[in-house]
């Protein structure tokens, strides 16, 4: 690849996986002095779903923060910390900062980079109401919120989720699904050295919850979870699991001749059952299969789930294909709920003004390999991440996914498409904004406070780091 000279200023939109690996990848691939990454990030604390996605007691997930530490020690790297890029069509109601409209318009990005990465991730979940009803009733709660509040993030600190019932309905067969599971089911003491936050452990001390169904609207095959989660889940101390009834197996049994490998391992894996039996367990949980949510419901005069009820779906086609799908056979079957989670899947959205660019459909921006590819003014847009190809899969396809964008922008860089125009980063951005920046922005450096200050808090009880669960508590280190 070419210098001559001509300089590469990138900017990178959110400070997850995604982000991280991008620049990574952009700064060890470009020659010395070439690139120079600044990475923005609405909230004091880097990191993403790695920070608040990972449940507390998978901290090995957690060990590609070792590799982003690394990539901030660059001196081509800089993090814009506590500094919003673009408008959501969401409110944000814990971000603080008095700047109106609370962010740096993503064309004054375009001025001043030659390359944007959008890496910002998905901020909501499916929305299912008009399909599913009684989402609004107590005790209902979204998964992803549920896992941000014990994981510490600032949007969830407020949620406490009523855990006094002893029935549990996880609505999604996915690894987030089991991830709430595990969590409801697992004895607090086991979790009270990790990162979990004090105030779950302080809820999760009181929780009832001895009952935890794990429901799917298709059948064994088809469920996205990975055979480590559910391996995982047939461990748990005191936990035992109650199988799917014979007679929905069987066929899936009679098929096992003609599995993939990691297909006929789950299968064995839900034969085998629990380590713990169903007759010793003090605890239990289920996966249900081929039941589609239909409603959540209370008593009458009252506002608290009590019940849910499901239609009963049937496969078409090849039982044991991926993409198989499924009809409703006109059943409707009812499940015990004093709690429910609903697991279906995350929600992108466009920044303000990349509304064309956006196929809501699929769930993310029209891409090729990355590179932003339809609506105006899109040149020097690039996507990674959840944004990019919707809000699937793990860190490592994250990691691939990130690598093939940087290697699309040095491409094109490298064919003078991108590259060498006057532009001075977030240096030239700051001037711009003048006395409109008037908020806090946090640098790395800061954040190696706020990470400290986290670690000191944890050890004065016995655990890793205590996080600051308000964006007003992790500032107050640095004033």
């Amino acid at each position: 690849m070419s210098s001559g000279g001509v300089k590469l200023r990138v900017a990178v939109v959110g400070s997850g996986p995604a982000g991280f690996y991008a620049a990574y990848r952009i700064l060890e691939k470009a020659p010395a002095g070439i690139a120079t990454v600044d990475m923005y990030e609405k909230l004091p604390v880097p990191y993403g779903l790695a920070r608040f996605g990972v449940a507390p007691d998978h901290p090995e997930v957690k060990n590609c923060e070792e590799k982003f530490e690394e990539v901030a020690q660059s001196p081509y790297f800089a993090f814009v910390g506590n500094t919003m890029v673009g408008a959501l069509p969401l409110a944000v109601p814990w971000y603080v900062p008095s700047f109106q409209p609370n962010h740096i318009p993503l064309s004054l990005l375009q001025k001043h980079y030659d390359a944007i990465i959008l890496s910002y991730g998905a901020d909501s979940d499916k929305d299912l109401s008009s399909s599913v009803k009684g989402l609004k009733l107590g005790g209902v709660y979204s998964a992803r919120a549920f896992v941000g509040w014990y994981n510490g993030h600032p949007e969830f600190r407020d949620l406490d989720p009523d855990l006094s019932g002893e029935q549990a309905v996880v609505v999604g067969h996915g690894n987030v699904a089991l991830d709430v599971a595990r969590i409801l089911l697992t004895d607090v003491d086991a979790l009270r050295n990790t990162d979990i936050t004090e105030a779950a452990i302080a809820k999760l001390s009181k929780n009832k919850v001895n009952r935890v169904r794990i429901v799917g609207r298709r059948g064994p095959a088809q469920a996205a979870f990975t055979n480590k989660e559910v391996r995982e889940m047939m461990t748990l101390d005191g936990v035992g699991f109650i199988p799917p009834p014979a007679e929905l197996m069987s066929p899936f049994v009679e098929s096992s001749a003609t599995l993939g490998r990691a297909t006929k391992r789950l299968f064995q894996l839900l034969q085998r059952g629990s380590t713990t039996s169903v007759a010793d367990a003090r605890k239990h949980f289920s996966f249900d299969f081929l039941l589609s949510p239909a409603s959540f419901d209370s008593p009458e005069g009252s506002s608290h789930v009590a019940s849910a009820k499901f239609n009963v779906m049937q496969l078409q086609g090849d039982i044991l294909s991926k993409e198989t799908r499924v009809r409703a056979t006109g059943e409707i079957t009812e499940l015990s709920c004093d709690v429910g989670f609903m697991s279906v899947g995350y929600k992108t959205h466009p920044l303000a003004g990349l509304e064309q660019s956006y196929n809501a459909s699929s769930n993310h921006l029209n891409n090729e390999n990355g590179k932003v590819c339809t609506g105006a003014n899109t040149k020097g847009l690039y996507a990674a991440g959840w944004i990019k190809r919707g809000p699937t899969g793990v860190i490592a396809e994250t990691m691939y996914d990130s690598f093939e964008t940087a290697a699309v922008i040095l491409n094109d860089f490298q064919a003078g498409e991108i590259g060498g125009k006057a532009c001075d980063g977030w240096e030239g951005v700051k001037a711009e904004l003048g006395n409109k920046l008037d908020w806090k922005v946090v640098s790395w450096s800061d954040w190696q406070k706020i990470d400290q200050a986290e670690k000191e808090r944890g050890s004065k009880i016995g655990k890793e780091r205590e996080k600051f669960t308000s964006q007003s508590d992790m500032l107050a280190v640095l004033a």
